[in-house]
């Protein structure tokens, strides 16, 4: 269905894929999508409420002759802007945006912020791009729309003194994932309290890593190319069934977190049975008991030496139980488990995954609305299922993460998912402290 693009970009170009544009169209077309741009009224007696600090600081500049503040949140955040999905390419200056002819002879471009941007369209789609490679877009307009239809809207008149204005605030100001690590939460156009707030909550952590708003559906993410690229870089789906198969897969936490599972579900049972925490030998030695019972059970050999490849699991699954060890210790020495704590389950690494596929799923139009909905509301279920609470959630998402990428507690991959943990618990918009856990 993908054809690879020679020219630039990782991925296929857009103007080949009439057979993958055919099947988003069959996908979305399932939904229910008036909205193509954004219709946000301003109350008669203004007191909007703007979603992120973004648009209200939009809202505060908009009528301010000197447009330099103004352009300054542009140039921090980026923009967004129409495109056909046939026209659409990771490359700006291979698209072709929509550009509206208000009157004969002008020419306008609408853009918009991040928090702001109605449902994804099947047909039409919202790229990304800052400053600068808007001023590549913007050869033949002469008007540029900023937010239209929103009360932090703004006409910006074109010219060779505003375009050096544009490239110089963007040389000052842009900055790439200037909101990672940050817990963003919308103040209106946010999902309503209920079972897909909780699901959404449970993707917070990889919404603060990359920097999103976590309490909405309606996510764009890098723009339509940049979420397509972003799937198929991490997760190698290109197509619907490959969404499919992948977001299954992490509901039914079998990415990765089901084999550690195993191995934490034997000390639970040990801890359990004994009405106490269990040392590492207790909890190595118990785990080989259990599989060599089980093997033995089958007609299989089981005793030491007499069957290769089981005595290389069981290794393998000693080294993984050491690894554990080590991790916890770190857990208990930075405060995530108090002493004597431990991890019981590490569910919350795929399900935490889960919410983030479902939002991409929806945001590369790989899945329908529907889908997307079912989704968070069986991860919401199974996070309540495995823990009792969102610090229980969030440590077993640390583990899983160093499990993940492979041990080594020095690198980054520990430490930014720590601080971020630490955010959640503390930062008083956080959904960790606004959303009930059950």
């Amino acid at each position: 269905m993908f054809r690879k693009d020679e020219g630039q970009g990782s991925f296929d170009a857009f103007d080949t894929v009439n057979d993958l544009v055919d099947l988003g169209y069959e996908v979305g077309d399932a939904d229910d999508h008036d909205e193509l741009v954004p219709d946000i009224e301003e109350p008669a007696d203004g007191s909007w409420v703007p979603p992120t600090a973004v648009e209200r600081l939009l809202y505060r500049d908009k009528d301010d002759p000197d447009v330099s503040g103004y352009l300054s949140i542009l140039a921090t955040v980026g923009v967004y802007h129409l495109v056909a999905i046939t026209d659409a390419h990771p490359e700006p200056r291979k698209r072709r945006p929509i550009i509206a002819e208000p009157s004969e002879g002008l020419r306008a471009m609408s853009v918009y912020t991040l928090d702001v941007l109605p449902r994804p369209h099947p047909k039409v789609v919202y790229e990304f791009t800052n400053l600068r490679g808007l001023v590549n877009l913007l050869t033949d307009v002469d008007v540029l729309l900023v937010n239209p239809g929103t009360p932090c809207q703004n006409i910006l008149q074109l010219g060779d003194k505003m375009i050096r204005l544009m490239l110089q605030l963007h040389d000052e100001y842009w900055e790439p994932g200037y909101f990672s690590g940050r817990v963003l939460t919308r103040q209106s156009n946010a999902t309503e309290p209920g079972p897909l707030l909780h699901g959404l909550a449970c993707g917070a952590q990889l919404c603060a890593t990359n920097g999103y708003a976590w309490n909405t559906t309606e996510h764009h993410g890098n723009g339509y190319s940049g979420e397509l690229s972003l799937l198929e870089r991490w997760w190698d789906v290109k197509v619907r069934d490959e969404w499919l198969e992948i977001q299954r897969r992490l509901l039914d936490r079998d990415v990765g977190t089901s084999a550690w599972d195993e191995v934490l579900h034997t000390r639970n049972r040990l801890a359990d049975h004994f009405g106490r925490p269990i040392d590492g030998d207790q909890w190595r030695h118990g785990d080989e008991s259990v599989i060599r019972q089980h093997v033995a059970q089958s007609g299989a050999p089981a005793d030491p030496g007499a069957n290769p490849e089981l005595d290389q699991a069981i290794a393998h699954r000693g080294e993984l139980i050491m690894k554990i060890l080590n991790y916890e210790e770190l857990f208990r020495v930075d405060g995530l488990l108090p002493d004597g704590g431990y991890v019981r389950s590490t569910a919350a690494w795929d399900l935490g995954r889960a919410s983030a596929m479902a939002r991409w799923g929806r945001s590369t139009r790989f899945c329908t609305q529907a889908e997307m909905f079912d989704a968070l509301r069986e991860l919401s279920q199974e996070a309540q299922r495995h823990y009792a609470s969102w610090e229980e959630f969030g440590v077993g998402y640390i583990l899983g993460r160093c499990i993940q990428f492979g041990g080594d507690i020095s690198r980054e991959w520990y430490t930014e998912a720590y601080e971020i943990h630490k955010i959640l618990l503390s930062y008083e918009q956080s959904p960790w402290l606004t959303v009930p856990f059950r």
